[in-house]
């Protein structure tokens, strides 16, 4: 029997930690063999973002070499980076989940500890590709102005590292049509993992070789944590059952 143990990729937290707790207990996420990938957007929504980054940390802490999580930066962890760094409280974060990301770490004070100020600035990546061409990605690359990795690094006006990779929707809606430019774009990967657009399904998506994890746990809906091989999933029950005194992000 192999020791080999499986590839879990989980979808937008936006600071459910229980919700992060139940799939990692219903998929029986094994510390020593499987390998995590988050798929960003950690922060903004429910009132314990620091608590997650505490579970996240702790996969890591427990991991060896080979099952090292990655964990991909999303456009809400871009808003949590430019806060730590430069103090930025622009009213577009604050108003979409970042109050409540605010409001935990002052009330936890784990902005000041280096582990959170290094997962935040330094842990996170903008993708990932592993050893079987699957690519990890919070959004997209604007794919029909230029090709992979460049278009993914395009800079946009969101934040001082804010770019195209962290906030690009077009990858998505070009897989959804089928049409060609979409599915040359993806034809480069065996598949492609994304998170940043919430499914009005409450569940995970595939469109050509294109996955989407964001099945809504940032508003009602639910966390998603999936088996890259196999494509089995494992869910949390609905976000607002686990906080029902907290609006999420609306």
């Amino acid at each position: 029997m192999s020791n080999k143990g499986r590839t879990l990729v989980v979808g937008d937290i936006h600071g459910s930690a229980k919700a992060l707790e139940q799939v990692l207990e219903r998929c029986n996420f094994d510390y020593n063999k499987d390998k995590l990938i988050q798929l960003g957007d950690v922060a903004d929504g429910w009132g314990e973002t620091s608590e997650c980054v505490d579970i996240l940390l702790d996969i890591k802490q427990r991991s060896n070499k080979e099952n090292n999580p990655v964990f991909i930066r999303g456009n809400h962890d871009v808003w949590v980076y430019d806060w730590l760094l430069y103090g930025d409280l622009p009213i577009v974060w604050t108003e979409q989940g970042g109050k409540a990301t605010l409001e935990n770490y002052i009330k936890t004070g784990m902005f000041m500890y280096s582990e959170h100020i290094n997962f935040w600035c330094k842990e996170q990546v903008d993708w990932h590709l592993d050893d079987s061409n699957r690519l990890y990605i919070h959004a997209g690359w604007a794919y029909r102005e230029g090709e992979f990795p460049a278009s993914a690094k395009y800079p946009v006006n969101a934040g001082t590292i804010a770019k195209e990779c962290h906030w690009d929707r077009t990858l998505l809606s070009g897989a959804k049509s089928g049409k060609t430019q979409g599915l040359n774009a993806l034809k480069e990967f065996k598949e492609v993992f994304i998170g940043h657009t919430a499914t009005k399904s409450s569940l995970p998506e595939n469109y050509l070789n294109l996955w989407n994890l964001d099945s809504g746990c940032g508003w009602h809906g639910r966390l998603t944590i999936m088996d890259v091989d196999t494509k089995e999933y494992w869910q949390s029950d609905f976000c607002k059952e686990l906080y029902p005194n907290e609006i999420g992000r609306g």
